[in-house]
């Protein structure tokens, strides 16, 4: 499957979801201060970009190992694309899903790895977005050459918007994030589809509509 840059970058906006995030990060670190909350975001960044780079290096091997098509894929990740934007579009606010007791036992650095950079920012959906591509019917360098910049832009996107989530829930309230989160949710659903009608049509179950 052959994407342009800008929509594999919207791609990894949408499942990343930089603003959905905010209200959940927001309740997970509410027991720290700015600067320590601000070490979290960079550790839970640079973590993430980790073990995306592994993906990256790695995800075409794996599917190569195990024997699975491209059009298998493509049709599994629809589905997981489909759930993620389910959950978007019929999710209500995330600022209570840590309870306040929990908040001051997690220390910092766990914060930073889970559930922040796994699986808040390097999830499974972002992960299949890698292994979808790389399965595609591009070379694996023409792969890894649209990805990378495409996933340093939201890696770059997550940590700008975490650095000022304060800010930004106070501009746009829960009410704000929540109906943006339903409009990725609704974009990310019809890629979903997309990309299920792509693995049929790569499988040769269903045939193109003329």
């Amino acid at each position: 499957m052959d994407y342009g840059f800008f929509q594999i970058l919207l791609t990894v906006l949408l499942v990343m979801d930089p603003i959905g995030i905010i209200p959940y990060f927001l309740a997970i670190t509410a027991s720290y201060d700015k600067k320590t909350r601000n070490r979290i975001v960079t550790k839970a960044v640079l973590f993430a970009a980790l073990v995306l780079g592994i993906f990256l290096a790695g995800g075409k091997f794996i599917l190569d190992f195990f024997g699975i098509k491209p059009g298998a894929f493509y049709i599994s990740g629809g589905i997981l694309f489909f759930l993620i934007a389910f959950e978007m579009i019929y999710s209500k606010p995330k600022t209570n899903r840590v309870p306040p007791s929990r908040k001051e036992e997690i220390q910092s650095n766990f914060t930073a790895i889970f559930p922040l950079a796994i699986p808040m920012i390097a999830g499974p959906g972002l992960l299949t977005v890698i292994m979808t591509y790389v399965s595609g019917g591009n070379s694996w360098l023409s792969a890894v050459l649209t990805l990378l910049p495409a996933l340093l832009v939201g890696l770059l996107c997550m940590f700008t918007v975490l650095r000022a989530s304060a800010l930004i829930l106070r501009v746009l309230g829960v009410m704000g994030i929540l109906v943006m989160e339903k409009i990725m949710g609704l974009i990310l659903a019809g890629f979903a589809v997309q990309l299920i009608y792509n693995g049929l049509l790569s499988l040769g179950i269903i045939s193109p509509v003329p």
